[in-house]
């Protein structure tokens, strides 16, 4: 997936290039939930970062939570996102609490609970 640089972008284009970057990446999401998914992230005015990547994909599964399908495609990108990055010299508390919301949304997937919030973990 894409995360351009929209900084400079008013508000609406900025939904729009965003909102354009998911469909990319997840075309069975409908336009309205991408730009719904796209109002939930900041502006990126910087190099793209582990953190920009977990935060869209995870806004990506709160949103659609409705459709596991989606949510399980997701959650798997995101998890070997996840392991390709374990091995760096990033910030290892981080990676571990990234994982410890992946344990989470698995036992949303296998409807043990509902989709955890980040202010749960």
């Amino acid at each position: 997936m894409q995360y351009e640089y929209n900084g400079n972008l008013l508000e609406e284009d900025r939904i729009n290039l965003v909102a354009n970057e998911i469909i990319t990446a997840y075309p069975e999401i409908p336009i309205d939930k991408a730009k719904e998914i796209a109002m939930l992230e900041g502006r990126i005015s910087s190099n793209c970062n582990l953190e920009m990547v977990f935060t869209r994909l995870y806004n990506i599964m709160l949103t659609m939570s409705n459709d596991k399908s989606i949510v399980k495609r997701v959650y798997l990108d995101l998890f070997n996102i996840l392991n390709v990055n374990a091995n760096t010299n990033q910030n290892i508390d981080k990676i571990d609490y990234y994982y410890q919301v992946l344990e989470e949304i698995y036992n949303f997937l296998i409807d043990e609970r509902e989709f955890p919030l980040l202010v749960e973990i």
